[in-house]
């Protein structure tokens, strides 16, 4: 019944509207509450210190724990993707996530926080929106695939810019548990609901193989292998440009998500005011919500390739200027920026699987390579809170994470796309 509710919908919009703009809604929606934990999290971390006495390190090795759960779950969840398509994942990892928010409000030992907090986290961030999220976009778009993500990932700030607040107020009225309550109920309604009802899982399904949004022109700047470019995953393993894209953007995510958990209390430890730090990190996701759109274009033109030596050189030097920030003037400033230049890290770190090696294969290439992506990401914040906990202070770290963002704009330099193939004709259609 639910398949022709959804296939009814769908024939009856095709006609007049691409359908893969509904798609990029259905996504957009789930990515507000599938991306909200990670920028949120930092507003939990003094609540659970005051109330259980818990290190730092400690509470935030629930994230460690995540994306480690999310590492081991992504290559499988790649393959699946490819073979069954990603509507029934989404809603299931939606529902699994909102009954570890529930749970959440239950918790009394350190343990038992950071098992819940690493599943939600595996759930909604890694698999609905890195991995499922992005799929969806990649398969449904083509020419126009830089704006579809930047739209998507504006979803993601869009999450952060109405959650932080949000959590900041409900955390102070109600208290943290039933924060995470909410945060369940959100997944619920902007998730499964949407994704259950809506989600087509190839254009082929309704008879688009042939639209004109599937090609790409075979010379784009700064790509390999667009439209239906062909490479296999063990093809594109065999390419130089395979590694060292996947170094740098290990070694950039290791720096981006250390800071990125941690900005909050670092503007506390500073001795900025709770409220004056919320309002930072929210105007930093706004800035990154407006941009996301923009680079979208952008990209489109410059390529990824050259979208992320300018990212990782624009994070470099938004962790050097939030690290010597003393003004509320200069915090602000830092969110500006930076949320400028960390407009497309999402949108990036998806599309240049799909723009150097095809779609035909996206969801096994991008599922294998998150791994190592998701792990060396995880490392950041524990070590951040390793760092603070044993120094006092975030000093250290930032400055480890500046040099790894440049080593990273150096890997990339180092990555021209390789050439683009042919795809062959036919392939398996998920339901």
């Amino acid at each position: 019944m639910d398949s022709d509710v959804r296939f009814w919908v769908a024939h009856r919009i095709a006609p007049r509207l691409y359908y893969g703009w509904v798609i990029l809604a259905v996504v957009f929606v789930a990515n507000l509450s599938a991306f909200s934990l990670n920028p949120v999290f930092g507003l939990f971390i003094t609540p659970l210190e005051q109330e259980f006495g818990w290190e730092r390190g400690t509470i935030a090795f629930g994230l460690t724990f995540g994306t480690v759960i999310g590492a081991a779950m992504a290559p499988a969840l790649g393959f699946m993707i490819d073979r069954l398509g990603t509507r029934m994942p989404m809603v299931l990892f939606a529902l699994g996530a909102a009954l570890c928010y529930a749970l959440l409000s239950l918790v009394e030992r350190a343990w038992q926080f950071n098992v819940l907090i690493g599943v939600a986290l595996a759930l909604t961030l890694f698999g609905v929106g890195q991995m499922m999220g992005s799929i969806n976009i990649n398969r449904w778009f083509v020419r126009r695939r830089g704006r579809a993500m930047g739209i998507a990932m504006m979803g993601a700030s869009g999450g952060a810019l109405t959650f932080i607040p949000f959590c900041t107020v409900l955390i102070d009225k109600v208290g943290w548990r039933q924060s995470f309550m909410v945060m369940g109920g959100a997944a619920l309604v902007l998730i499964v609901l949407p994704a259950f009802f809506l989600m087509i899982n190839l254009p082929e399904q309704l008879g688009l193989a042939g639209h004109g949004e599937l090609r790409g022109p075979a010379d784009a700047p700064g790509t390999g292998a667009v439209g239906e470019g062909a490479w296999t995953l063990r093809e594109a393993a065999r390419t130089r440009a395979f590694w060292l894209i996947l170094s740098g953007i290990m070694v950039g995510n290791f720096a981006v998500q250390g800071y990125f958990v941690h900005a909050i209390p670092h503007m506390e430890a500073l001795g900025f005011p709770r409220l004056l730090a919320s309002m930072v990190w929210s105007s930093f996701f706004l800035t990154g919500m407006l941009a996301k759109f923009l680079w979208g274009f952008a990209i489109e033109r410059i390529g990824v390739r050259w979208g992320l030596v300018l990212l990782f050189s624009a994070e470099s030097v938004g962790m050097y200027l939030l690290m010597t920030a003393r003004t509320p003037g200069a915090l602000f400033f830092y969110a500006v920026f930076n949320g400028m230049g960390h407009g497309p890290f999402l949108q990036l770190m998806a599309m240049v699987w799909a723009e150097y090696f095809g779609r035909r294969s996206f969801g096994r290439i991008y599922g294998v390579v998150q791994p190592a992506i998701v792990i060396a990401g995880s490392l950041g914040p524990w070590f951040a809170g390793y760092v603070y906990d044993s120094q006092g202070s975030y000093a250290r770290f930032f400055q480890l994470g500046i040099g790894l963002c440049l080593v990273a704009v150096c890997l990339f330099l180092l990555a021209p796309p390789p050439m683009a193939r042919r795809a062959p004709v036919g392939g398996e259609v998920p339901a």
